[in-house]
């Protein structure tokens, strides 16, 4: 409370200046086709054509929408607003009107005068308005004309085609109804559809509409650049201003942070109007400064740092009316990062090193939340799904390069939750034509979202596309005569134009953070050269993409031994709410089947998945539809089962820096539809996710089975930071259970030593664990690490498939539901719930599904889920996030299912 005092203290305005004044342009909206004169209310803005005429032609979401609305991708749409000028708008005022983001193509008119046009969503337009806008209380009309994104791709594919020059791909790879040329528009290249996702072809004004009033110049963002020496930490700050002036001006920056600086830090500047920024360095002494770390290896310390900015036309006061005061509040975290690429016997190591110390990078690639980018940003379901990604012991989340680069509460929540940002540029899998104005347009993309993202202490790496440069020389042959020409193309946009401009947020004399880097995968940074590398997937640099569907996916020698796995992942069906959620009240089965193969949007459907479940589970191959319950369930286990294999394979790997990250693909979701994410649409855990928290904690015990030597591998990782390293005694206990007893068997216990950061690994014959004459089919294993009697990390080992296991019985499992007493409290309501579950038997992947027809789309979590009991009775909890009423609940309103009704 004294800091905020004193910020508040710090703010209050001085009598001789103003602050800038900025009016965002929300209410007052209308839509309406272009040449028609039926209208449409716009609720807000921001705001997409879809999301506006909702209540006219129904969700984009909803069964089938996704095409049958299409059409509307096709008009042209005016959006128009009318707002009064501010009062006080005085001879020496400046007006800009500035679009955040526009999606895409636009033309934008004030008062009948045309401002300009608009090519691309990723960037911030701004015109000067003063000389244009009328005086109260005569009103001003604005008029947003957006052109059909699909019309306008495809002209401009046709022109290309009728020069002769292609630019492939035509069309993104799915058996879903698709929309091609999203190269010719920089647009969310998603938006197009894919293998995951609907062809959504939004247009809107995705980001705010504001009216700047100022005097001389606006401060538009900060980069802070972190830097230390033996004695400081030093801020190695840029500031960028904004200006219509066209002479020089005078501008004073006063740096305020009461937990940083004893007084406030001025620098004074004489500004060329033509390049406007500040650059300085603040000096602030070590022991002030608490460290910023990745989740799992230390707090998230962030310290407000407030950037006051005055603007003079020279250094004498301004009169009393102007406006010459912006500002910037930023949340700063004291951290280095460095991408270490060091040679070594097989090629180069590819990990960071966060704080001077090496950190395996567990997390998952992030789709926008929304398929409509107006909805993205979201703040509530952003900070469920990053809170999620913290929760589940990640601590890096990829943004991938075919969505959208996030909007200013993604970036902070990642700050404060320690998700280190692996952030692609938005540019995905495609060639992209190239002349002078589209240059020009992408070089201020890259501009304007490096400036906005790198104070950000979460920002690890910038990736200029993905997967570009695979598909240039995996396709090379195809190209024929075309290939010279696109590779040129490609090094000339993405070597000689981006990278360039990325170097706004680089120093001359240290870096910052790793990159920018490419292309992904790739060679990494040290190993990409002038020329594109002959196998962009080795993986003895860089990072690679694996994917493996026809092969069973828990066996560890599938896997490369690669340095980095940026993509790797698995399908899986949401839980039937979901579904039931998404059909509304037609909820038969025939049409929940239409929905799911209708959804399905891999260019090979279903097999993937179903083979996948063949490898290991008891499931009737080719009869999905005939029980689709069983066909979700048995989706969810095989999902949960080969992530869980692969990120423990990945882990074990670390020795040496051989392998130092795994990013699963993917996070979330913006439909609900089989695909590979963790988290529908909804928000709801899949299995894989609530195993995630076990097989991602920071201390974990990996049991694999050798099979020439006929033992265990058992590796104890422990990923941890701690200042004075110390040694931390275990003992591993490996318990034997029968399928057809509740209680172990056998048990064999071992004792390890190991220090922060490292990992042990030790070998155990299989006969060692076997029980009397049972055979490895009646068997499995519990492996626990504790210390002293407290259970640190958990696991079990089944040494066969699922389908092959024998001896298991029905496990009698009794469910009961123990809750609040309505009658007896009061709102705020916690309404959380024991599930006391009781089995007389093994208990194998217990599926708890809540299936109360009003509770069910109640954002939800169960403690555990998809776990096998070994107790008689075990307690889980199941909470849910609405305080506003009190819920009760019955043992009939939660779905229990286990494998072991289809193993007998």
């Amino acid at each position: 409370m004294i800091y905020l005092f004193g910020i508040l203290l710090l703010l209050l305005p001085q009598l001789n200046a103003k602050n800038v004044l900025v009016e965002e342009l929300t209410k007052g909206w209308s839509l309406r086709e272009s040449g028609s004169t039926k209208k449409f209310n716009v609720a807000k803005i921001p705001s997409g054509v879809y999301t506006a005429l909702k209540s006219e032609y129904g969700d984009l979401l909803d069964p089938g929408n996704d095409i049958k609305l299409r059409w509307i991708a096709n008009k042209n749409w005016t959006y128009s607003t009318k707002f009064a000028r501010a009062d006080e708008l005085g001879h020496e005022s400046k007006v800009n009107l500035t679009f955040h983001g526009i999606d895409t193509v636009a033309k934008i008119w004030l008062n009948g005068e045309f401002l300009g046009e608009t090519n691309n969503m990723f960037v911030r337009y701004s015109y000067a308005v003063g000389n244009i806008l009328r005086r109260s209380p005569d009103l001003n009309q604005l008029e947003i004309e957006l052109l059909s994104p699909l019309a306008v791709a495809n002209a401009r594919a046709k022109e290309l085609e009728d020069k002769g020059i292609s630019a492939p791909p035509s069309c993104p790879q799915s058996q879903g109804d698709v929309e091609c040329h999203r190269n010719m528009l920089r647009k969310m290249q998603m938006s197009f559809g894919g293998e995951w996702n609907p062809a959504a072809l939004s247009s809107g004004i995705w980001k705010p509409v504001t009216l700047e009033y100022y005097t001389v110049a606006i401060l538009r963002d900060v980069d802070v650049a972190i830097n230390r020496n033996s004695t400081h930490w030093i801020m190695d700050c840029r500031a960028v201003l904004s200006t219509a002036d066209s002479e020089y001006f005078h501008a004073q920056l006063v740096v305020y942070s009461s937990e940083l600086l004893d007084e406030p830090f001025v620098v004074e500047k004489s500004l060329n109007y033509a390049s406007p920024h500040l650059e300085f360095q603040v000096d602030i002494p070590k022991e002030r400064v608490k460290l910023w770390w990745p989740n799992g290896y230390g707090s998230q310390q962030l310290y407000p740092v407030l950037f006051r900015l005055k603007t003079y036309r020279n250094k004498d006061e301004p009169s009393l009316s102007s406006r010459t005061d912006s500002q910037k509040l930023l949340r700063i975290g004291f951290r280095t990062i460095k991408l270490v690429e060091d040679k070594d016997d097989r090629g180069r190591t590819f990990y960071f090193r966060v704080n001077d110390h090496p950190i395996f990078m567990k997390g998952a690639n992030y789709v926008p939340a929304q398929t409509l980018p107006e909805l993205s940003a979201e703040t509530e379901t952003v900070q469920h799904l990053l809170k999620s990604a913290q929760l589940a012991n990640m601590n890096m989340i990829r943004v991938w390069g075919g969505g959208l680069y996030e909007s200013d509460t993604f970036y902070s929540l990642a700050d404060s939750y320690g998700l280190l940002v692996w952030q692609d540029m938005t540019f995905a899998r495609a060639t992209y034509p190239i002349d002078d104005e589209l240059m020009a347009s992408m070089g201020l993309e890259a501009v304007q979202n490096a400036q906005r993202l790198a104070y950000h202490a979460s920002l690890a790496l910038i990736v200029t596309n993905n997967e570009i440069e695979l598909y240039l020389v995996k396709n090379r042959t195809d190209f024929g005569e075309d290939a010279m020409r696109l590779e040129n193309e490609y090094k000339l946009l993405f070597v000689g134009n981006l990278c360039a401009e990325l170097n706004i947020i680089s120093r001359n004399d240290f870096n910052p953070r790793p990159g920018p880097m490419i292309s992904t995968p790739s060679l990494g940074i040290l190993e990409s050269g002038k020329e594109l590398a002959k196998d962009p997937q080795s993986p003895d640099y860089g990072d690679v993409h694996f994917y493996e569907d026809e092969q069973d996916s828990t066996s560890q020698v599938i896997y490369p031994p690669a340095r980095f796995i940026s993509e790797f992942g698995y399908a899986s069906l949401p839980m039937r709410s979901s579904w039931q959620r998404v059909l509304g009240e037609n909820q038969t089965e025939e049409n929940l089947a239409a929905l799911i193969r209708q959804r399905q949007h891999n260019s090979r459907g279903f097999i993937p998945i179903l083979m996948e479940i063949a490898y290991q589970l008891p499931f009737k191959i080719h009869a999905w539809d005939d029980n689709i319950d069983e066909f979700i369930y048995f989706s969810q286990v095989v999902q949960a089962m080969n992530t869980k294999a692969a990120f423990e394979l990945f882990r074990s790997r670390r020795g040496d820096y051989q392998t130092m990250g795994a990013l699963v693909w993917q996070l979330n979701d913006v439909w609900i539809a089989p695909t590979w994410s963790f988290i529908d649409f909804y928000g709801n855990y899949k299995l894989a996710f609530y195993w995630a928290k076990e097989f991602l904690a920071p201390t974990s015990i990996i049991t694999f089975y050798n099979e020439s030597g006929d033992h265990l591998k058992i590796t104890v990782t422990r990923e941890n930071y701690i200042e004075t390293p110390d040694v931390q005694l275990y003992n591993i206990h490996i318990n034997t259970y029968l399928w057809n007893d509740i209680f172990s068997k056998k048990v064999i216990a071992r004792a390890i030593g190991l220090r922060s950061s490292s990992l042990d690994e030790l070998t155990i014959p299989l006969e060692s664990v076997l029980y009397e004459d049972h055979t490895k089919e009646e068997i499995f294993l519990e492996i626990l690490l504790k210390d002293n009697d407290e259970i640190v990390a958990q696991n079990y080992f089944y040494p066969v498939p699922i389908k092959h296991i024998v001896g298991i019985k029905d496990p009698e499992l009794r469910l009961e539901v123990v809750g609040i007493d309505c009658n007896s409290v009061k709102t705020p309501y916690s309404n959380s719930f024991s599930l006391r579950i009781t089995v007389k038997y093994p208990a194998l992947f217990v599926y708890l599904e809540l299936i109360h027809p009003e509770y069910a789309s109640l954002r939800h979590t169960f403690s555990m889920n998809g776990f096998i009991q070994t107790v008689p009775r075990q307690n889980i909890y199941l909470d849910f996030e609405i305080n506003s009423k009190c819920l009760t609940l019955k043992s009939s309103d939660i779905a229990v299912k286990t494998m072991n009704q289809y193993l007998q």
